[in-house]
């Protein structure tokens, strides 16, 4: 008798159902027991407004209460949210979001709250310039580390070639390895005076963007 075993893609995609309806099992539920049962639902959308959640929250909390047999009103959550929302949708709240990194999540839109909007775009250059200076500082770092670890190796590949009864294949080795490490040694000398120099230019530059949104004190 021939079996039918599911194919590879097939499988994929069910252990994948099985993984998101584990997750989904052992996920906290968004309120408790009590605050379903208690009912202040304008409490509950005020909270999640002022932590920048979108509205359609509401339906996990249908979902946590639901077990209970209790269902969220939905237009006194709806009057708590958008209260809550418009403390959260602030030009300071957008600033300093854009500032650190943090994703916009699209619940404050830019038609409704454009001071927000811009804010968070002059927060997120601010971002963006400091993220660039950090990353050349890594590359500047990773190159001054790896041309001590070629010095290294050039001499051991350098004294390797000075032992006696190496066969004339295992000489050769060694010359392609060292000239390899010189070639790499060469380039690594000529990034190291370019990516100081962009590091130059790009602190100043997060410098004159960092200035420029603190004199104006305009969050």
């Amino acid at each position: 008798m021939r079996l039918n075993y599911p194919s590879s893609c097939s499988t994929i995609r069910l252990f994948a159902a099985i993984a998101v309806l584990f997750l989904v099992g052992c996920a906290s539920p968004s309120v408790s027991e009590n605050q379903c049962r208690a009912g202040d639902w304008e409490s509950v959308g005020f909270r999640d407004g002022t932590s920048g959640l979108a509205s359609t929250r509401i339906l996990a909390h249908q979902e946590a209460c639901g077990e209970f047999g209790i269902y969220p009103d939905r237009v006194t959550y709806l009057a708590g949210w958008d209260d809550g929302n418009s403390q959260f949708c602030t030009a300071d709240n957008g600033f300093k979001m854009g500032k650190r990194g943090a994703r916009n999540s699209g619940v404050c839109p830019s038609r409704d709250f454009p001071g927000f909007a811009d804010a968070y775009a002059d927060g997120r250059e601010i971002y963006e310039a400091g993220r660039t200076v950090r990353s050349l500082e890594n590359q500047l770092t990773a190159a001054e580390n790896r041309l001590q670890s070629i010095k290294q190796e050039i001499v051991g590949a350098t004294t390797a070639q000075l032992q006696t009864g190496l066969s004339a294949e295992e000489r050769l080795r060694l010359v392609v390895v060292l000239e390899s490490l010189i070639e790499e040694r060469g380039e690594v000398k000529e990034s190291i005076p370019v990516l100081e120099d962009e590091l130059f230019r790009s602190k100043a530059h997060f410098d004159q963007v960092n200035a420029r949104y603190t004199v104006a004190s305009r969050y």
